[in-house]
């Protein structure tokens, strides 16, 4: 047997129901670092992705509410996500597959509650198109409608012109690079110069920075029950979040690190030209000359997701402290979700006049906008990983392996809203329904693309761009109805379940089976320190987990 024959695993068969994924890797050499300059970038995007609705809205809603007695938090839950990023990102630079493929190595079910919840979180991600666009009207107040249908005006061409971007972008990745630098870089340095230039964040600078020596833990005073979600949720997006860390894994692979080199970039059907897309990993072999490229790899890999933490870490800082200068003095009730963006304008409108409104808004669009088409690249990639490398060649039926994906990823994709719904006892209107309904339709058209793509040996490309127009077509679709309202609730929380889950994966993979059937064997082991750190991290979020489900519960 050649080395590009080899079969990880020890010759198993690949089950995808109860077994796992263990197609062979090919075996090659592992590239030269190339330097800085080549390889920056997936940090930043991770920075300018996790720039969304915790740190535009829940952490300053949380500090404009209660003030900063629980602000010490802040570092220790961005120090969690670093560590949950470096494995994500250890895989692919082991191996150049996306981790999707990697959790289906660690076991099918595994990777199928993934790609389910992916699903589940992803189907109404539209709502950060509506937000964008609410900024959007209220910068031009254009077209001269209600705010409801002018609203949905501006969200419809911002979710068109994103597939236009994605579809008409030569290399799906440097579009993606180039938007969310823009934004990274854009909500940083608006919200420093706003910092630096009103006059009541200097004010309360101190109090503010004196918060980071407080570990408060809810309930708060006069702490309200029902944020008990949105403490859950601002732990986790404190961030990307959950299954947002994921796209870590596809950015540094199409920006080339180590083994990814060796794998092609998904590029446009009507500008790019084709790059070759194996449909399995590449592996590299324990030598001497190997081991020292690995080490530096490794070396950029904890340089890079630093890079992104730190960015992001220090956004929260800027959107938190003007938030409580300006807000939490004055005592006022504070509004949740973009109304919160909405109230600080206000108070920007006060201090410099129609340019501030203004300002607050942009910057709001501008942390909002580059979600949805990071939503839709991320889903595209995880559908099409699925496809492409797990599932072609392993199913022959495409109606039994449609029906099949549809009726078993529907129970979690439409049953949990449906359950949640019930417990919290929601009126059950017909926008409601229809909303139910657009989800199921979704759902169909998802799991349709996944078997027969599979079943028809589809190129990765294809459906990446197949299903990166469905995600489209769903998110102007869903702007006229109402979303399942369980769907919205469940996001925080289960973002958080999906990190406990996935750290826990993530021991095993990264320690225990990646060393066992990749050719460098225990040159791709972390360390056992930071096997105990990842290990006590996976643990707090467990924790974090159980402590909400018991409040709800009535337990705490």
């Amino acid at each position: 047997m050649s080395r590009e024959d080899r079969i990880i695993g020890g010759g198993e068969s690949t089950n995808l129901l109860t077994g796992r994924l263990v197609k062979p890797f090919s075996v090659k050499d592992l590239p030269a670092w190339p330097g800085m300059a080549a390889v920056m970038g997936p940090g930043i995007i991770w920075a300018g992705l996790s720039q969304g609705s915790g740190e535009l809205i829940w952490w300053p809603y949380m500090v404009a509410k209660y003030g900063v007695i629980f602000l010490g938090w802040l570092f220790i839950f961005a120090f969690l996500q670093y560590w949950y990023n470096q494995e994500i990102g250890r895989y692919t630079v082991a191996t150049g597959e996306g981790i999707i493929s990697g959790l289906f190595r660690a076991h099918a079910v595994v990777g199928w509650i993934t790609l389910a919840v992916a699903i589940l979180i992803y189907s109404w991600v539209g709502g950060y198109a509506g937000a964008s666009a609410s900024a959007l009207h209220g910068i031009l107040h254009w077209p001269p409608w209600d705010a409801k249908n002018a609203q949905r005006f501006w969200a419809v061409i911002i979710m068109f012109t994103t597939w236009l971007i994605i579809v008409l972008g030569p290399v799906a990745y440097r579009v993606i690079e180039v938007i969310e630098s823009l934004a990274a870089f854009a909500s940083f340095i608006g919200m420093l110069i706003v910092a630096v230039l009103t006059p009541d964040v200097a004010a309360y600078a101190g109090q503010y920075f004196a918060g980071f020596g407080q570990f408060a833990w809810p309930p708060f005073p006069n702490w309200d029950p029902g944020d008990a979600g949105i403490w859950v949720t601002l732990i986790a997006y404190t961030g990307a979040g959950g299954i947002w860390n994921l796209g870590y894994s596809y950015w540094i692979r199409d920006k080339g690190f180590a083994m990814s080199a060796h794998i092609g970039r998904v590029t446009s059907p009507l500008t790019g030209e084709p790059e070759a897309i194996p449909s399995v990993g590449v592996a590299f072999e324990d030598t001497p000359d190997n081991r020292d490229k690995w080490k530096r790899w490794v070396n950029w890999l904890w340089t890079d997701n630093l890079i992104g933490v730190l960015l992001n870490t220090l956004t929260i800082v800027l959107t938190s402290i003007l938030t409580f200068s300006l807000l939490y003095p004055r005592g006022i009730k504070i509004p949740k979700g973009w109304s919160l963006v909405v109230e600080q304008g206000k108070w920007f409108e006060a201090l410099f006049g129609e340019a501030g409104r203004i300002a607050m808004l942009v910057l709001g669009f501008f942390f909002l906008f580059d979600v949805f088409i990071v939503a839709g690249d991320l889903y595209s990639r995880f559908i099409a990983d699925a496809s492409y490398t797990v599932m072609s060649g392993e199913v022959k039926d495409a109606g039994k392996t449609w029906l099949t994906l549809f009726i078993g990823l529907g129970i979690i994709v439409v049953g949990g809203p449906l359950v949640a719904d019930v417990l919290q006892g929601t009126k059950f209107t017909v926008d409601y329904w229809i909303g139910i309904l657009i989800l199921a339709v979704y759902l169909f058209a998802v799991t349709g693309v996944l078997a027969f793509s599979a079943v028809n040996n589809w190129p990765y490309t294809r459906i990446y761009y197949a299903i990166f127009s469905i995600f489209t077509v769903m998110g102007i679709v869903q702007v006229f109805f109402k979303s399942p309202g369980g769907l919205i609730l469940l996001t925080g929380i289960t973002n958080m379940f999906i990190m406990a889950f996935l750290c826990t994966v993530l021991l095993y993979l990264s320690w225990f089976y990646l060393p066992s059937v990749h050719p460098a064997g225990e040159i791709v082991r972390p360390s056992w320190i930071h096997f105990i750190i990842l290990l006590l991290i996976t643990l707090t979020f467990w924790a974090i987990t159980g402590w909400f489900i018991g409040l709800k519960l009535g337990l705490l």
